[in-house]
């Protein structure tokens, strides 16, 4: 058979197969190193989230216990410990309990822990068997007809007696400290008896032991023994882990505690439940896990000693129903999924067994694919935390479905490649085959003239033999080319537009260039977030219209941005963010931002009175350094986050309608103060405030300049 084909068929075979058996090899190393590449990028990814969560969270943990050691060395709680202390120890007592107390232990106490043990407890033996420690249960609780959530609001007992004075005067100030701080509750303990003296929230546990009875063996008992032991020289502060605490309702609560002293005097102990909600909203990224990257499935989340979750489950949030399905599946017993679903939190009631929970909690980090809590296939990155001495461990991880999609994604593509590399070896075979002949040098003339750039090459064909078809073979593969690169040159003309019109030019510069990600601080920025009250008017009274009338008002909003030199984030809802000095640094940043504002206050009213409906702008502007970059991997997005934006999103709610609310930062870029006014401070989180001035924005700012 090999006789009967041509030289040029045999040459061409043996070019083909050598070409095809080049790409399949070539296709399985690519192939091979392109899945490990994607896995190692996932593996970084959730090694920075989980690197930055681990400080965050180590970080607040140092915080909480710096403000907490503050506080009790405050001159103001050794009083209160010293003056309640003694008050409690001369209180008359009583040696038996109201009819109303018994009720409430029976009927709100036990009611509110039933089901969640198999075996009742005995919440009657959490009363107290001191008749002082009983007189104040009898005061604060029975005869404080208030709803349990409410007896904090009691600020004095009723027989006005010295400990109802002293409580009076210092309540307000921990309750204040509680609520600022997010504790559970608040403890003042007697160092000497053991007696809790003084509670903010008004439990079972006040007028307490923590030396005897139920107390001793609770996380506050443990908290206060730990804080004794240390010493008031230690200066620094105990923490107990998370357990089940029946005053609480056998919520899981951890407690901190450090002694009270003066003068090298031990007087008692200050106690506190340490807040979940503050945990959870450091590990949740504030419900944005799609935002930083995770996706679908992925999480960050804390694992204490007991193999069991120390902070919020992201599918108990998203997906209840769900969750505690693969729980039941994953054989996790009724009592604790009931505590799940009461608490809403999976917090020492979620097994986490897995080979992440093993080696974080023996001190290894680590990388791999894993079964996580729920069973399924996970990629996670895992490393120890120390939270004030506790050993915990924290992991990130995304299933490995989404995770690995784009390992599918990336063998198609390669599949496509190589199909094209197929047919391109195909016609470079034609050619070589009748290399020898005059006809085929003269195409490999074009062919090299066309590879020069020459796209106008042409070559004369006559007869009707192989020779003059493989010159007009070449010929129309010349055309093709040349209406493909025309093609090519408007594609990228209109593609390098569609990047300058969505993104801003820094950005679209960026991707133009083929970054996929991308991230940078940049400095002295003016960020305005306007937020355009009326929106939702103009939904439901111009609902004909709607599309075509936000589209001529975000329209006109983003010419006077571009006439500005301000470049546009983003809009969502009622919200437009825009910054100033992004791209281009700017001396005169603060400036251009308060002009926009100007501008989009006229541009608003003057729609407004178009369409006859009451639209009104308040915007917030801030000035500093701000972090930006491309974020998403499908669906990439520009995006500014940092301190100075979320300032702008804070101080913008605060505004008045028509006005502009501004920092500290921005007057100090303003001739003689911009003609703002001094407004009060606004808090952004613990006791952070800030100073904010206001002015009229737009064509009022004038005429309230020219009055």
């Amino acid at each position: 058979m090999l006789r009967q084909l041509s030289i040029r068929s045999k040459l061409l075979a043996l070019l083909l197969l050598s070409g095809i058996a080049l790409i399949a090899a070539t296709g399985l190393v690519a192939d091979r190193s392109g899945s490990t590449s994607l896995r190692s990028a996932i593996f970084d990814q959730l090694t920075t989230l989980k690197e930055s969560k681990k400080a965050e969270i180590e970080r607040y943990f140092s915080e909480t216990e710096l403000n907490f050691l503050t506080l009790a060395q405050a001159p103001v709680t050794a009083d209160a410990m010293i003056v309640l202390g003694s008050s409690y120890r001369v209180l008359g007592g009583e040696n038996e309990p109201l009819p109303e107390l018994t009720a409430f232990y029976e009927n709100e106490v036990l009611a509110r822990v039933k089901g969640l043990t198999t075996a009742e407890p005995d919440v009657l033996s959490y009363m107290p068997s001191d008749p002082a420690g009983l007189r104040l249960q009898n005061d604060y609780i029975a005869r404080n007809e208030r709803p349990a959530d409410e007896k904090v609001d009691l600020l004095s007992g009723p027989s006005a007696n010295h400990y109802d004075i002293a409580h009076a005067r210092y309540h307000t100030f921990f309750r204040k400290t509680a609520e600022a701080g997010g504790l559970g509750d608040l403890f003042l303990i007697d160092a000497t008896t053991g007696n809790v003296v003084y509670s903010v929230y008004k439990g079972i546990d006040l007028g307490g032991n923590v030396f005897n009875g139920p107390l001793a063996q609770s996380g506050l008992g443990r908290a206060v023994a730990a804080a004794l032991k240390k010493g008031a020289a230690e200066g620094s502060a105990a923490l107990e882990d998370f357990s089940a605490y029946l005053p609480s309702y056998l919520a899981p609560a951890a407690f901190v505690a450090t002694p009270i002293a003066r003068d090298g005097q031990l007087y008692g102990v200050l106690a506190a439940e340490v807040a979940i909600d503050k945990i959870d909203e450091v590990m949740t990224f504030d419900g944005g896990w799609a935002d930083v990257g995770l996706g679908r499935t992925g999480e960050v989340y804390l694992v204490g000693p007991q193999r069991t979750m120390r902070s919020a489950s992201r599918f108990q949030r998203e997906s209840p129903d769900a969750y505690y399905a693969s729980l039941q599946e994953m054989g996790v017993g009724e009592e604790a999924i009931e505590r799940i679903r009461r608490f809403n939190s999976p917090i020492l009631n979620q097994p986490v067994k897995s080979v992440a929970a093993e080696e974080t909690l023996e001190g290894r980090s680590g990388t791999a694919i894993i079964s996580d809590y729920r069973g399924v296939q996970a990629l996670a990155s895992w490393s120890p935390v120390n939270a004030m001495g506790m050993d915990w461990g924290i992991v990130a991880k995304k299933d490995a479905d989404e995770a690995l999609a784009p390992v599918g994604d990336f063998r198609k593509r390669l599949a496509q490649v190589a199909a094209g590399a197929a047919a391109v070896l195909t016609l470079v075979s034609l050619f070589a085959a009748g290399a020898f002949t005059r006809p085929i040098r003269e195409v490999l003339g074009g062919v090299n003239r066309l590879a020069a750039g020459d796209e106008t090459t042409r070559i004369e064909v006559s007869g009707s033999d192989e020779f003059s078809e493989l010159g007009r073979a070449f010929n129309t593969m010349a055309d093709e080319i040349t209406a493909r690169s025309a093609k090519i040159a408007q594609k990228t003309g209109e593609y390098e537009a569609l990047l300058r019109n969505v993104f801003p030019e820094i950005a679209a510069e960026r991707m133009k260039e083929g970054e996929q990600a991308a991230a940078e601080t940049v400095r002295n920025v003016a960020v305005a977030v306007i937020n355009i009250d009326g929106i939702n008017t103009l939904v439901t009274e111009k609902s004909e219209d709607t599309l075509k009338l936000i589209n001529e008002l975000i329209g006109d909003l983003d010419e006077a941005a571009a006439a500005a030199n301000v470049e546009k984030i983003h809009t969502f809802g009622e919200t437009y963010v825009a910054a100033c000095g992004l791209s281009t640094p700017r001396l005169d940043g603060a400036n251009r931002i308060l002009a926009f504002v100007d501008t989009v206050a006229d541009i608003v009213a003057r729609h407004a009175r178009s369409w006859n409906i009451p639209l009104a702008i308040k915007a917030g502007v801030t000035f500093g350094d701000v972090e930006v970059g491309l974020v998403g991997r499908q669906r990439t997005i520009y995006s500014m986050w940092g301190v100075t934006v979320l300032r702008a999103r804070r101080i913008v709610f605060d505004a008045d309608p028509n006005t502009v609310r501004v920092t500290k930062t921005v007057i100090e870029h303003l001739p003689e103060g911009g003609g703002f006014q001094e407004k009060s401070q606004i808090v952004m989180s613990g006791s952070d405030k800030i100073d904010t001035w206001q002015r009229l924005a737009g064509a009022r700012q004038a005429v309230a300049v020219n009055a």
